[in-house]
């Protein structure tokens, strides 16, 4: 737990198998949500231009095998799929694309997401963001995705 856990930078659903299933399979998954394929990395990517204070994407795919992060998505294995949404950095109306994210990924997998902790549905996870949006307006006065609050969270920079 971190002093600064209130800024709400990353907030993570994961997906826990219960034994290594191939990577091949989320690659193409993800492909027909609209992710892209950034070398070792799949993200789902918004579009246009963007204030340079925002996070370009809306979900960030983090694979890990035993513990240890995997890079790549065409060979080898997974046993924890992470989905990051950047909640800070996002306006707080792309929650509901990221939940739509974590339901589809559910879905496809047959396995229920955890968040915090807890194995949540996309209604928990909206309850949950609506709290985390009140806690960095009353902290800092502005919305997730204000070129304010990008500038408080660089300003906490390095944390030591």
């Amino acid at each position: 737990m971190s002093k600064f856990d209130y800024l709400h930078e990353v907030e993570v659903a994961s997906f826990t198998a219960r034994s290594p299933r191939p990577l091949i399979e989320l690659l193409g998954f993800f492909k027909s949500q609209g992710f892209t394929l950034h070398d070792d990395v799949v993200s789902l990517d918004r579009k246009g231009k963007l204030p340079p204070w925002q996070h370009s994407s809306i979900v960030e795919v983090q694979t890990e095998l035993q513990g240890e992060e995997v890079f790549g998505f065409e060979e080898g294995s997974w046993d924890c799929l992470k989905l990051k949404y950047l909640f800070a950095s996002l306006p707080f109306e792309l929650v509901d694309r990221f939940i739509r994210v974590v339901e589809n990924t559910r879905d496809f997998l047959s396995i229920s997401p955890e968040f915090l902790g807890k194995l949540v549905s996309g209604a928990d996870l909206k309850l949950e963001f609506e709290h985390f949006k009140k806690e960095v307006v009353s902290e800092i006065g502005d919305e997730p995705g204000s070129e304010s609050l990008a500038i408080f969270i660089q300003t906490t920079y390095p944390r030591i």
